[in-house]
């Protein structure tokens, strides 16, 4: 897998954990409660964006990987005529 696309993915579990972690008020505890909800909720929607992009990216590069084997399979058909 690429190296981006490990990067991604570790980085939407880290910022969603701490989004949960921000809600449950176990890292900001001293905050007031409207404002944890709003930053935990903030933090857990990036997180689940970037896995989105995660998704997006890998059926893109199995596309793409689909797409060159099709392309070379068909080189090799037309050279053999």
């Amino acid at each position: 897998m690429n190296a981006v696309l490990i990067i991604n993915i570790i980085t939407s579990l880290i910022v969603f954990v701490i989004g949960v972690l921000i809600v449950a008020g176990v890292i900001t505890p001293a905050m007031s409660s409207s404002i944890r909800y709003t930053f935990g909720i903030i933090f857990m929607a990036y997180g689940i964006y970037r896995f989105f992009n995660f998704l997006t990216k890998r059926r893109l590069l199995k596309i793409q990987e689909n797409h060159e084997m099709i392309e070379k399979e068909k080189d090799k058909l037309v050279d053999k005529k």
